[in-house]
């Protein structure tokens, strides 16, 4: 296949890959905002107007005894009660139902996302480990700069990037490490210092 013919598919699967990602994105977003819904602030604030509402009543007019009683059994009780019983209790059944209205806009992105990668499958010279959009960009840009002539040469090229890539993150690593146990060790000769002068008096 000639490069002009491979940079075009590269072009076509990119845009197919692009749209995956989107769909996917959104989907993974609709996932996250059911999974983490909750609505701790109101119960926490309603919670408390209760809590405060519930040791006026009692009280109002009553002996020292009963305030004591409002104070340490039924203010943390309201409160605990609303805050975590009923509040978690009503999240779960919302979050429930968002579940269950969202579910067709779920199984609609999967066979938007299905049929994507059957027309992906259909014409793309790229085998599957590269059907990212990182590994279609890189590969398409090292036939615009003329660094390959074949796919086998872009793979390869990319591989070698790659290993490269990971080698240069491993060491920056090593070296944030090392840098960190410096300055652990600095730290430990500076008190190593102040204790032995104090020693010394």
């Amino acid at each position: 296949m000639e490069p002009a013919h491979i940079f075009s598919n590269l072009k076509s699967s990119r845009a197919l890959i692009s749209d995956y990602v989107t769909l996917d994105n959104k989907r993974w977003q609709h996932q996250f905002e059911i999974q983490n819904y909750n609505r701790k602030g109101v119960f926490n604030l309603l919670a408390v107007a209760v809590t405060l509402f519930m040791m006026w009543i009692l009280t109002t007019g009553s002996g020292p005894k009963t305030e004591w009683t409002a104070i340490t059994v039924v203010a943390p009780l309201s409160f605990v009660v609303i805050r975590f019983l009923i509040g978690d209790v009503l999240d779960y059944f919302k979050r429930k139902r968002l579940k269950r209205d969202i579910q067709p806009e779920l199984l609609r992105l999967s066979e938007k996302m299905n049929n994507l990668v059957a027309e992906l499958d259909s014409f793309t010279v790229l085998p599957e480990k590269y059907r990212t959009l990182q590994a279609v960009g890189a590969i398409g840009n090292y036939f615009v700069n003329k660094r390959i002539d074949t796919l086998k040469e872009g793979f390869n090229l990319y591989e070698d990037e790659l290993f490269k890539f990971q080698q240069l993150k491993n060491q920056q690593f090593q070296i944030n490490q090392n840098t960190r146990m410096m300055h652990q060790n600095n730290e430990m000769i500076k008190a190593q210092r102040v204790t032995n002068s104090l020693l010394r008096w």
